[in-house]
């Protein structure tokens, strides 16, 4: 029987998935080899050229693969992100070589729209800059607003923005949305409102980003629609730091435009220490881990498991990004 050997690399450890020494056996109940990354750090293309060899399956998170590295690796079959994002994978190059690039939509949406609401309510009531004040002796009170009954707009209302609407029915918050393939439906029987782009900036107390990272939403968030938010309106980003402007976005927080914003992504990852951003104290940071729970990351590296056995299996995998590629094949 053929052996079949899969690559498993990403930036968190083994015991932050509780259930992955399962995910392995079932790997390994389809005659397969897995071979574990040894470092949380990010792949280099020789890294993936390397360790990928002789695999016919890759489990990555946002690993860079290029038409040179896929040619490199005439044994690849698939690259199953974890997470919702593929734009570090040249599609066509894969598609053009019939590999399969699959990703976990619907699994991290709990967790990534729960972090963006813990967000929200911290730069509202900020919880950030109390904290300081407490830590350096101070007794004093900074006074933030209620979420209660304020206007969220949700920029990219597919799985993960829904979720998050959900969250924010909780607080009686009027929902506003925008998407270029809007559900009426949907949003007619939950209470949201598709809106415009210009009206959603306009109208709302937060605006919260949740759609992909592609040629024409990059920079969608720059100078000009900054400009069209509230002075007290708050920016979260948890979906790609190149759809927001970094430098438009300093610029507005710097001279209190906005009054502030949450940032889980950035342009470039680590973030530079010399990142004008990390100067301000009306921005609260985290380290592209708003999917990352015990429970998050268990179910995103889950699918992305069963996505290789449904590719092992001859099946179509339920999160299959590039349906050509599998007809080639």
């Amino acid at each position: 029987m053929t052996t079949h050997k899969i690559l498993i690399s990403q930036a968190w450890r083994e015991q932050d998935v509780p259930h992955f020494a399962e995910y392995v056996k079932e790997l390994e109940s389809r005659n397969c080899e897995v071979v574990l990354y040894p470092s949380t750090g990010n792949m280099s293309e020789n890294d993936i050229l390397t360790w990928a060899k002789g695999c016919c399956a890759h489990i990555c998170g946002g690993v860079q693969y290029s038409a040179r590295v896929m040619d490199g690796l005439p044994d690849l079959k698939m690259i199953a992100r974890i997470g919702v994002g593929y734009e570090t994978v040249d599609i066509p190059a894969a598609s053009e070589r019939g590999i399969l690039v699959a990703t976990t939509p619907g699994a991290g949406a709990e967790t990534v729209s729960e972090h963006a609401i813990t967000m929200i309510a911290a730069l509202s009531r900020r919880v950030f800059e109390n904290d300081r004040m407490v830590r350096s002796g101070g007794w004093t009170t900074i006074t933030g607003h209620s979420v209660y009954r304020r206007v969220l707009g949700i920029v990219g209302f597919g799985l993960i923005g829904r979720q998050l609407a959900k969250w924010a029915k909780g607080f009686d918050m009027k929902i506003l949305a925008y998407d270029p393939m809007p559900d009426e439906i949907y949003a007619k029987k939950h209470g949201v409102i598709y809106v415009s782009l210009e009206t959603l900036l306009k109208e709302s107390d937060y605006v919260s980003l949740h759609l992909p990272l592609t040629p024409s939403t990059k920079g969608l968030i720059g100078e000009n629609e900054l400009a069209l938010m509230k002075s007290e309106a708050f920016l979260i980003n948890a979906a790609r730091g190149g759809i927001v402007k970094e430098k438009a976005l300093y610029q507005a927080l710097k001279n209190r435009r906005i009054a502030g914003a949450a940032l889980d992504v950035f342009e470039q990852e680590p973030i530079g220490a010399d990142n004008p951003l990390l100067a301000l104290d009306n921005v609260i940071f985290s380290p592209h881990m708003a999917g990352s729970t015990f429970e998050g990351l268990d179910a995103i590296v889950g699918m992305a498991v069963r996505n290789v056995c449904q590719m092992l299996d001859g099946e179509t995998p339920a999160g299959l990004r590039n349906p050509e590629a599998f007809q080639r094949r």
